[in-house]
């Protein structure tokens, strides 16, 4: 009898993991929020695996390491996308015009992207290699294509200065100055969709200044 009524009891049911876009998107969600929390080096996969509510096969299961997630994070958040446009965009305006638009699109979507984009200055600078990697190989990547631009104007006359590639850097440099600069204001307001006002100006009249002292006079 006893052998019997063991036969017939319910076997266990197996969990079984979650394998969709659904667990995808929530471990780069929480991926990130704890990145931006904890930092990249002192997150684990176990971290994430908790915050997700999921295990850590799951995790493993759509990414071979947390370098990879990361990679991925930054990929499916658009960064490569927006560079590849800018590599790719036709010169249509004049310089005071296209460089202005440039910095403008280029601090809307780092607005966007803000915990991202926090993450990978804030590792950057504590010396993390990966984040330190993905920061450089992304600058690198946006201050060649806003030289590319620049030689095109170069090449009608309209710029006044023999170093380009230097020009280029500065320009980068500016806006991401300008949203560190704003990173670490204690007055800064509280997270919304829109750049702040102030921000946008601030980055708006360092483009015109720069602008000013590099094009030639319009004929």
């Amino acid at each position: 009898m006893t052998a019997a009524r063991e036969s017939v009891q319910p076997k266990p049911r197996v969990k079984k993991l979650r394998h969709g876009p659904v667990t995808r998107e929530q471990i780069l969600d929480s991926s990130l929020r704890l990145f931006s929390e904890k930092g990249f080096a002192r997150t684990s996969v176990r971290d994430i695996a908790q915050s997700a509510g999921i295990t850590d096969a799951a995790i493993y299961y759509h990414f071979a390491s947390k370098r990879d997630l990361f990679e991925a994070l930054i990929e499916e958040r658009g960064f490569g996308a927006a560079l590849e446009g800018l590599e790719r965009a036709e010169v249509t305006l004049g310089p005071q015009e296209a460089i202005g638009n440039i910095a403008i699109s280029a601090l809307a979507f780092i607005y966007v992207n803000r915990d991202l984009m926090k993450v990978l200055m804030v590792e950057a600078m504590a010396g993390d290699a990966v984040a330190t990697e993905e920061y450089l190989t992304l600058v690198e990547r946006w201050k060649r294509a806003e030289a590319r631009i620049l030689r095109h104007f170069d090449a009608r006359g309209q710029l006044c200065t023999r170093d380009i590639d230097e020009l280029a850097s500065q320009l980068v440099v500016t806006v991401i100055g300008a949203f560190a600069d704003w990173l670490m204001s204690p007055a800064k307001p509280a997270d919304g969709a829109d750049m702040p006002a102030e921000l946008r100006r601030h980055v708006e009249a360092a483009m015109e200044h720069i602008v000013l002292g590099v094009t030639t006079p319009a004929r």
